[in-house]
């Protein structure tokens, strides 16, 4: 399943450090408008501190359930 996001603006106004903050602050939306188990079928979480890949349930789960900035990983889309 691959997803695509088409952000539109109603002003010229808007300037491309705008644009990235929107899109930085989507993103950070995207884990918690799936489910847990699409979540995990169509991601794949990076533990930064341990320099590997975090395959444990209960992890994954506290990941999903607190978000990636604030355990310090990285979600990388499978798609």
């Amino acid at each position: 399943m691959e997803r695509e996001l088409i952000i539109t603006v109603k002003k010229s106004s808007y300037d491309d450090s705008k644009i990235n903050r929107e899109i930085e602050c989507l993103k950070g939306m995207f884990p918690y408008l799936e489910s847990f188990e699409t979540f995990m079928s169509c991601n794949q979480v990076f533990d930064l501190e341990k320099h590997r890949i975090v395959i444990a349930g209960t992890r994954l789960r506290h990941i999903f359930n607190e978000g990636a900035q604030k355990n310090n990983s990285f979600i990388v889309s499978l798609n």
